[in-house]
Parts: structure tokens; sequence; C-alpha cells
């Protein structure tokens, strides 16, 4: 299985994760879309998603193996090490 993406309530869509630095840095580009993600070192996800807004974002692992970030949710082939 490859990597899927779901962006709320919307659909599997097929994505891609483009790890710049592993555990800090990572970018989920879901369509279009590129969805940034950057980890402090301390326990705090921020995500820019292209207006150069930036939220904090909650991570959490749901039971069925997907990896969620408060409403951006991947599954699959997830490069985390």
């Amino acid at each position: 299985m490859g990597l899927e993406c779901r962006l709320g309530n919307q659909p599997w869509q097929p994505c891609r994760m483009e790890v710049e630095q592993v555990g800090v840095q990572w970018t989920l580009v879901i369509g279009g879309q590129r969805l940034q993600f950057r980890h402090d070192g301390r326990g705090g996800v921020t995500l820019s998603s292209g207006g150069g807004t930036l939220r904090a974002v909650t991570g959490r692992w749901e039971p069925v193996g997907e990896l969620c970030w408060d409403g951006v949710c991947a599954r699959g082939d997830l490069p985390l090490d």
C-alpha cells in the first residue's frame, strides 16, 4: 500500500510525503495542495497550508493505524524514521 491522505471528511486519496528532516519538518502533498508541518522539538507541531498562516495541531494515532493532525490524516507507508 502506498500513502493515502484525507482532509476532514473527504474521501481518502493518494498523496505524497516529502521529509525535509525526519521528525522535524515534513510536507504532505494532497492533490494540488501542500501542507507543511514543523515540530518544535518540545512536543508542539504547527501546520502551514500555503497562505503563510500557521496553526498549532495535535498529532495522534488512530486505532486503525492512521496518523492524524486535527483533521488531516495519513495512512499507509509513512516514513517515520
